[in-house]
């Protein structure tokens, strides 16, 4: 990135990455929110022919599940299976003992579900997500899901699993066919947003940003998922879907301080300083001790060469920011322009 005068914008995406609320997949250091795996429960109640004694014992696990009560589930499910085993059932269990800790025990169950039907979806959806989980193995993600997608083509939440075990394993074309066969079937935000992480990790901006326009697109009102697509986009230098990503999700909620300094950000690179010092103004009113806001409006403030404002704002932003690199920087700011300003007189 350019960097701008003596005011430090050359930091600025560097610094944006220590924020907190950056939460970043294990593939990678810097990198967006790791894109969700996809694992759900099975089928409703009905769905697999089972015995009526079965069938209401299935019903009722689903119920103490529905009420986070696993324990009590997994005794009606093993019920189910003593008098009729069903994939249905086996994969309930799977979801009790994930819900539990015991991952041994989940991957045992879903195996026995797919043991009885090597057709049932939500069995190989769940496994293949728990083989993607950390510590996560891909090969054997892969080998499942390519044999689940034969029993089932063309099933968007095996293909979606099937494009982050590739990607786990650096395979980008590999996990590039699996995404586009699942959008294929139907449009879906999560998933462009997951190609769109895994173009950004192996530094293809340029059909990253392609992939979170159309997540950007797709997102609807959907906030969390909104500011991970425009934290994003901002690292692509696609500034301009990137406010508009955050215009967005602020429009749900506008209580998040680092949204505002996002959007700020964003709106720096596109030279409307003032919106962006607004933007920061607005962080500090959502969070006065948030050091990064501070920080940035400091900036702001400096290449709008309105000195003093910003010499108080940096040393704010050096006293909250502590340790930390926007501690640091601020300080170095500060000291630098203190400097300046004693040899003038």
């Amino acid at each position: 990135m350019t960097r701008r005068g003596s005011f430090g914008w050359g930091e600025v995406w560097a610094l944006l990455l220590v924020l907190p609320a950056l939460a970043f997949s294990a593939c990678a250091s810097e990198l967006p929110p790791e894109p969700a795996l996809t694992a759900d429960p099975p089928r409703g109640a009905g769905s697999v022919a089972a015995d009526g004694a079965a069938q209401t014992e299935i019903d009722r696990g689903v119920a103490f599940v529905k009420n986070e009560k696993y324990a009590e589930a997994k005794e009606h499910f093993y019920n189910a299976i003593a008098v009729k085993p069903s994939a249905e059932a086996w994969t309930y269990v799977g979801v009790t003992a994930e819900k539990t800790g015991n991952r041994g025990a989940a991957e045992d169950a879903y195996k026995s579900a797919l043991k009885l039907d090597p057709s049932f979806v939500e069995a190989a959806q769940n496994l293949s997500a728990l083989y993607l989980d950390d510590p996560a193995r891909p090969d054997d993600a892969i080998a499942l899901l390519k044999v689940a997608l034969e029993k089932s083509p063309g099933t968007p939440r095996l293909l979606q699993n099937l494009g982050f075990a590739y990607g786990l394993k650096g395979d980008v074309e590999g996990a590039g066919r699996a995404y586009e066969a699942s959008v294929a079937k139907g449009e879906d935000a999560h998933v462009r947003f997951a190609y769109g992480t895994l173009l950004f990790e192996k530094k293809q901006p340029e059909k990253a940003a392609e992939q979170l326009k159309k997540a950007l697109a797709a997102a609807q009102d959907d906030a969390p998922l909104l500011v991970s697509v425009g934290r994003l986009l901002g690292g692509t230098k696609a500034f301009g879907d990137c406010v508009t990503a955050f215009d967005r999700a602020l429009k749900i909620k506008a209580t998040d301080a680092e949204w505002f300094v996002r959007r700020g950000t964003c709106k720096h690179e596109l030279k409307d300083e003032e919106g962006a010092e607004q933007d920061f103004k607005a962080a500090v009113k959502v969070d006065p001790t948030f050091a990064a806001a501070r920080y940035y409006l400091g900036l702001s403030l400096l290449a709008q060469k309105k000195r003093l404002a910003a010499i108080t704002e940096l040393e704010k932003a050096g006293q909250l920011g502590g340790d930390g690199p926007i501690g640091k920087s601020a300080r170095a700011k500060f000291d630098e322009l203190t400097k300046q300003t004693k040899k003038k007189k």
